[in-house]
């Protein structure tokens, strides 16, 4: 915004500049935590300034204030000029701080204390408050701020130590505007270089790098190499570089050294070996996959491939997801381990900017990369970041998309005869011939037999003795007419896979708890305790759910967690479901509401992904959390739960 006379003045103007329809007295007051008075006070303040910009805020008698923009072309002209200038930045106390960085990095010389005051718009206690806040976030880079009498504040320490603090402090890398160019900041920080011909050069000479995958490490790149240059040719060249620069690769080596050189005669500079060591290393660290290992240079290959036939070994070992032979996953996976491997030898970690919306959007995919993960990092000697997990549980939820439909498992049958194995061997036979690709039979009982199975692991039973009472699903076929008896399956089976697809069958009005709870600990020991007095888990599912929780906290938001075993160990799927109207603390200062406690058999763990569906629409319904959280009787739940 523009350089008004203080800050609400600007955040109030922003905020009528955006409505088409009166805002009423009341909101404007309620907005800025201000009286009536004063707002009537800011809008005098305005108007005197709008009135020399073909604009005015009226009031529209009984509804509220509007601007209203007399000359469209002055008001534009203005705003545009306005919006442009460097104090656009300044519209929140964070913004303010930020900038006050920015002009220590980038004034050539040191600013007085009244140079600040001037630009920042803010009085003297507020700048020293803003001051403590810099020089506390510059620690961790070995910076200081110096006041040096009479002449003004600067920042003192090596040159790789500020490039690291602008990058990190300044440039924020908000996915939206961060990928799609460059940053208000960043053209304020680099404007002393021409961004266009720096981005076509980068384009044209790494192009053979295949740089291009990933949006953000390639915005990352471009970023350093801006960041880079425009220091340079501001004078602030690094006398050395601190970290090991790793080797790249013969063909990435010859890609950067060409663009090097016409980097020099494009923007009339010769890099110093310390400058074209910080390309090297920004290159590398956005894109490992070009890095040489030291050893062999099939080293890190080896070990990629191994890591990826493990991780998917453990997947099906654990939940019935085999995607051994998907090769496109397989490939994938094991490119992006192999560079993920090369940073480890880098000494470097890389952040991932779609973590959060991951573990919201794919949890079932996340949560099978994690504990896994766990494993296979000790066994090679390597640590899985959250962020590391976050990239691969990427690759995975792309394998459960592509398979979801064509790799529906069969449906586990128990076929009941009274007649003896001959017989059941016939039916069998004639149950095959028609639904091979459905069912998959996995055992031939009597009735005295079928009394005493586990059914857990069954989806239906299809029986030729008549049955009245049975804990899951069946058909009776009369074998006096086998073959027209044969057909009715299928019916039932359509039938079968509705109720199945029914996810709601998964809540149960035992395991449905509306009550606040001291803890985190006592509220699942609870909820498990239910489980195991119903024989749905074992007896050790307890301990089994907070050794996971150990390895990292479950709840997927603020307010939502899925807390769940190591391993698929339930005997009977089930979702416990928990609703603390008052929260309760999941860590680092969470306060959960809402708890969904996955007791799901390894069976049934392919046909959960819609309760996980579920839960992300419930993440955006705020109306239908609020009628649970006040609503405390179970019905009522199901009813809500039934509306997403």
């Amino acid at each position: 915004m523009s350089k008004l006379a203080y800050q609400r003045l600007d955040d109030l103007l922003e905020l009528l500049a955006k409505q088409t329809a009166p805002l009423p007295m009341k909101e404007l007051a309620k907005s800025f935590s201000i009286s009536e008075r004063t707002v009537r006070t800011d809008i005098a303040n305005l108007n005197d300034l709008l009135s020399n910009v073909g604009a005015a805020i009226t009031l529209v008698r009984g509804q509220g204030y509007l601007l209203t923009v007399h000359s469209k072309e002055q008001f534009n002209d203005w705003w545009t000029e306005s919006m442009s200038s460097a104090d656009s930045f300044l519209t929140t106390s964070e913004e303010r701080q930020a900038y006050l960085l920015f002009l220590l990095f980038k004034n050539e010389s040191p600013l007085s204390l009244d140079d600040f005051l001037d630009r920042l718009f803010i009085s003297k206690n507020t700048f020293y408050s803003y001051l403590k806040t810099a020089r506390d976030n510059l620690l961790s880079y070995q910076l200081k701020i110096v006041n040096r009498p009479n002449i003004g504040f600067e920042i003192l320490g090596n040159e790789f130590a500020k490039r690291q603090a602008i990058s990190d402090l300044l440039i924020e890398k908000d996915l939206q505007e961060y990928l799609i160019g460059f940053t208000e900041m960043e053209l304020a920080l680099f404007d002393n270089i021409d961004l266009e011909l720096l981005q076509k050069l980068e384009l044209d000479y790494l192009a053979p790098l295949e740089l291009l995958d990933s949006d953000y490490y390639h915005k990352n790149i471009l970023s350093h190499f801006a960041l880079a240059l425009s220091r340079f040719l501001a004078g602030h060249e690094m006398s050395e570089f601190p970290l090991r620069v790793p080797s790249l690769k013969q063909h990435a080596q010859k890609a950067l050294r060409h663009f090097l050189a016409e980097l020099d005669q494009a923007f009339d500079v010769q890099l110093t070996n310390e400058e074209k060591e910080y390309f090297t290393y920004y290159l590398a660290l956005n894109a490992p996959r070009l890095v040489e290992t030291e050893a062999t240079s099939h080293s890190s290959t080896e070990t990629a491939q191994s890591i990826v036939a493990e991780l998917l070994q453990a997947i099906k070992g654990t939940s019935n997801f085999d995607w051994i032979e998907d090769k496109m996953l397989v490939e994938d996976l094991t490119s992006h381990i192999e560079g993920f491997i090369n940073m480890n030898l880098m000494e470097a970690r890389r952040s991932n900017p779609l973590l959060a919306t991951i573990k919201k959007s794919f949890p079932q995919a996340y949560d099978l990369c994690l504990t896994h993960l766990e494993i296979l990092g000790k066994k090679h000697g390597l640590y899985f970041s959250q962020d590391e997990v976050g990239y691969i549980a990427l690759h995975i939820a792309g394998a459960m998309e592509r398979n979801s439909s064509s790799n529906h498992r069969k449906y586990r049958v128990i076929l009941v005869c009274g007649t003896g194995r001959a017989m059941s061997r016939i039916i069998e036979a004639k149950i095959n011939k028609y639904y091979q690709e459905t069912i998959e039979v996995v055992d031939r009982l009597s009735y005295v037999e079928l009394q005493q199975c586990d059914l857990a692991a069954v989806d239906f039973v299809i029986t030729t003795v008549p049955l009245e009472q049975l804990s899951i699903p069946h058909i009776y076929i009369n074998m006096a007419k086998l073959d027209k008896e044969i057909v009715k399956i299928e019916p039932f089976i359509e039938n079968f896979k509705g109720a199945k697809s029914e996810i709601y069958s998964l809540f149960h009005k035992e395991f449905y708890l509306h009550e606040d709870s001291e803890s985190k600990e006592q509220l699942l020991k609870k909820m498990t305790q239910q489980l195991v007095q119903k024989n749905f888990v074992p007896e050790d599912f307890h301990d089994s759910i907070m050794k996971r929780e150990a390895i990292n906290q479950t709840n997927i938001n603020e307010w939502l967690a899925i807390p769940h075993p190591m391993s698929l160990s339930a005997k009977r799927s089930a979702v416990s479901v928990a609703v603390i109207p008052n929260g309760v603390d999941w860590g680092s200062g969470d306060l959960v509401k809402f708890v969904f406690l996955f007791a799901i058999s390894k069976e049934d763990y392919e046909d959960t992904e819609e309760i996980y569906s579920l839960l992300l629409e419930l993440m955006e319904r705020e109306d239908i959390q609020q009628a649970i959280l006040q609503q405390s009787d179970y019905q009522s739940f199901l009813t809500h739960i039934k509306q997403l």
